[in-house]
């Protein structure tokens, strides 16, 4: 996992590394941590462009693919699956981005915040998802919870205006080494609000009241969907990495196919 931080000045663009703040994952801190304004769920094809300019402060989390930045002054990084490119530029063609194949980015907009400046030495212990990430909805159902895949309800090929995107409430970010021997022993929990959660780094198994088990890796997205009811279990592998995002309320409605 790495975090890196995109910014332009007098029209040239510079990269480096960045820390984002974090939290053990069982301090209950605040959902805001992180001014999480809106956000976007893309599939970009390999001859589509990431208009990073178009969408002013934001976070661009690496679901699946590979993309490579390419500033000026020979600068270059590859992002991968878990990877968090925090950018705020103006100016279109300060930074080139280029990928094959199809990518799956989450695009997430924080108005006025950029993160730190500094260096993360995480070791990735699991391997990425080869194609489309996992995207699983835990939800509430008569007092029993379930999971299942979700369907973002609207097209992913094009990326709207900033003004379009559904609205979130903040974002926070967990770290908990849960080592490397077995997956480690979880307790029942419920969400404890309506949020995605994005793992960056480690892996898990999440299981619902249903019998389900999901196993999220670098680049998978969970909606957590039961503030009330049974609520599910989270067993932690490795150095476990996690980004949540509030969904602000009546945002982003799903429908279960029971």
């Amino acid at each position: 996992m790495q975090v890196v931080r995109l910014s332009e000045s007098s029209g040239s663009s510079h990269l480096a590394t960045a820390v984002l703040p974090y939290r053990h994952a069982q301090d209950k801190g605040g959902f805001d941590v992180i001014p999480a304004r809106s956000f976007w769920l893309a599939r970009l094809a390999e001859q589509s462009h990431l208009d990073l300019h178009r969408y002013g402060s934001q976070l661009t989390v690496i679901l699946s693919g590979a993309i490579t930045l390419h500033a000026e002054g020979d600068e270059q990084v590859q992002l991968l699956p878990g990877d968090v490119l925090c950018s705020d530029i103006s100016t279109p063609g300060v930074v080139r981005t280029e990928w094959r194949g199809d990518v799956w980015v989450l695009l997430i907009s924080t108005p006025g915040w950029q993160p730190e400046y500094g260096a993360l030495h995480v070791a990735r212990v699991d391997e990425p998802r080869s194609g489309r990430p996992s995207m699983t909805w835990v939800y509430d159902d008569m007092n029993w919870s379930r999971s299942e895949p979700f369907r973002w309800p609207s097209g992913l090929t094009t990326v709207p205006d900033v003004s379009e995107w559904p609205t979130s409430v903040g974002a926070f970010v967990t770290r908990r080494d849960y080592g490397l021997d077995g997956y480690a022993a979880g307790v029942w929990h419920n969400g404890p609000r309506r949020q995605f959660a994005v793992t960056l780094n480690g892996c898990a198994e999440l299981e619902t009241s249903d019998g389900s088990v999901s196993r999220p890796v670098a680049g998978d997205l969970t909606l957590i969907d039961d503030a009330v009811g049974p609520g599910h279990i989270t067993r932690g592998h490795g150095d476990r990495w996690m980004l949540f995002l509030t969904v602000a309320a009546g945002e982003l409605p799903m429908t279960a196919e029971l």
